[in-house]
């Protein structure tokens, strides 16, 4: 039992489901409405994991808490499930910024569509990036003459290799055009950002601080969302939770990133 609500508690949005079913049985369409933030492949997850745990049984397509998980809900300290409530308006708010809903809805599109479309748009970019002499520095554009064309693919197989390791780590067996497809699908907002960037200094002889800074908080902002991306389907591929995938992509690419360019700007 003290096992049990353990994991309940460290995996919170469990928590959330138990509650709902507390009110009554549930179809799996039912939950999906009522917690909107949630991506359908987490729900379903949590309920089979929580089922294998004997926490709640599902009969004739409807889910229902069981005695065990109503015990487990009891022992849940009503501070926690405050907290819980104001992290559930947290998420909407950062699923709401992040457009996740979007990036959900594209997991279940066929990959083969999706590898499609991102990948031009993506070798458009490189291409825009190397008329205009713009490097990609993993994550972010960088003007700078001192570095050669070819950083920018070393940056997109970097950005592609730390991937694969970290997906291999979530999830041993790896569906390798799924994978694919979700590195050149999260790639697309850098693309952009890396285009926009090449025909500002193409088209521009002479450009200000002041006409630079949007673009400079559009480099910024772009990798966030890329990664928001590629954690949220990572996410869906693993069962992990969105926050874990999001930190360990920040951790392992976003700062060091940072930390480099800034490094190279400062030059």
């Amino acid at each position: 039992m003290a096992e049990d609500l353990a994991s309940l508690v460290s995996t919170p949005r469990r928590i959330t489901l138990l509650t709902l079913l507390e009110d009554g049985p549930k179809s799996l369409q039912e939950i999906t409405r009522l917690v909107p933030h949630m991506p359908l492949s987490i729900i379903v997850y949590d309920l089979e994991q929580m089922r294998a745990r004997g926490i709640v049984v599902k009969r004739n397509g409807r889910y229902f808490i069981t005695d065990k998980g109503s015990e487990l809900l009891s022992k849940v300290p009503s501070e926690f499930n405050d907290a819980l409530r104001g992290l559930s308006t947290f998420y909407k708010v950062l699923n709401f910024i992040s457009l996740r809903s979007a990036w959900v809805y594209l997991y279940y599109i066929n990959p083969l569509i999706l590898l499609a479309i991102s990948t031009p748009l993506v070798l458009l970019s490189v291409l825009i990036s190397w008329i205009a002499n713009v490097k990609l520095i993993i994550l972010f554009p960088y003007a700078g003459p001192t570095l050669p064309w070819y950083v920018t693919l070393i940056s997109l197989l970097i950005y592609a290799v730390i991937d694969y390791v970290i997906s291999y780590r979530l999830k041993p067996i790896i569906v390798h055009l799924r994978e694919l497809t979700n590195i050149m699908v999260s790639l697309v907002p850098i693309s952009i950002s890396i285009s926009l960037i090449s025909l500002l200094y193409y088209f521009t002889a002479h450009v200000t601080e002041q006409v630079l800074i949007p673009f400079y908080i559009i480099s910024y902002l772009a990798p966030i969302m890329s990664l928001t991306i590629l954690a949220t389907l990572t996410a869906l591929d693993t069962g992990i939770p969105f926050e874990h995938a999001a930190i360990i992509y920040l951790a392992i690419l976003y700062i060091p990133s940072s930390i480099v360019y800034l490094t190279l700007m400062s030059l």
